[in-house]
């Protein structure tokens, strides 16, 4: 039976509540332990420092809000999903749930990529400015700020080869469009490189642009597995 508008703004509602509940639960539950993640995370750079009487506590409350998003993602793409798969079809349903696990897996995996491989050496080229008369003291605000911004950017650019297949089954890309346009598509990544790893260097920009274009071409497959039994 086909739910009336406002069934479908109730159902909405239910599911943001849900998600947000998720996402609450994660950062209570991550808190208590915020200062030990906020150590860790700070090893690549050694001493931080906070500049305000209130920013120790905002940071860790900031932290504690980051990592409970990161724990609640899964439950959160289960809720999407519980959303949007009444208006699917038999067929759909078979792709949509592995798409979802995709997502997550591959946000993960960029999250990690740039945490293990891409901060520790950004981190060291930055830093090798310093002088005599100009040596770092780095806030934590600053620096969970810029930490963020790079770990958010890798994740979301690594969903790239699933936004690939999905809109490739909804025939709005296809994998002559991803071939033909690769001269567009090389420099759409050096810029989001040149975002998301924000130095002057360019043997920086370049090495963070190699998984990039890797996923790139993962994409142009994934785009043809998505035609394959159309």
């Amino acid at each position: 039976m086909e739910e009336s508008f406002w069934e479908h703004i109730e159902d909405l509602r239910k599911r943001l509540i849900y998600s947000l509940l998720f996402f609450s639960i994660g950062s209570g539950v991550i808190y208590p332990i915020s200062g030990k993640i906020i150590q860790t995370l700070s090893i690549p750079v050694g001493k931080t420092y906070f500049f305000a009487p209130q920013e120790a506590l905002f940071i860790r409350i900031k932290v504690s809000m980051m990592v409970g998003f990161v724990l609640a993602l899964p439950f959160i793409i289960h809720q999407l999903y519980i959303f949007i798969a009444p208006a699917l079809t038999r067929v759909e349903k078979k792709y949509i749930a592995p798409l979802l696990i995709a997502v997550i897996a591959f946000f993960y995996g960029g999250v990690t990529v740039a945490y293990l491989i891409f901060l520790p050496y950004i981190l060291k080229m930055l830093l090798s400015f310093q002088m005599e008369t100009m040596i770092p003291l780095i806030s934590i605000s600053k620096y969970i700020g810029f930490l963020m911004w790079l770990l958010a950017g890798f994740g979301i650019a690594f969903l790239m080869p699933v936004f690939s297949f999905l809109f490739s089954k909804l025939d709005i890309l296809s994998p002559s469009i991803l071939i033909k346009n690769w001269r567009v598509s090389i420099v759409t990544i050096l810029i989001f490189a040149a975002i998301i790893t924000p130095t002057i260097d360019l043997v920086t920009m370049m090495i963070a642009s190699i998984p990039l274009f890797f996923l790139y071409f993962v994409s142009i497959g994934a785009s043809f597995l998505a035609r394959i039994g159309r």
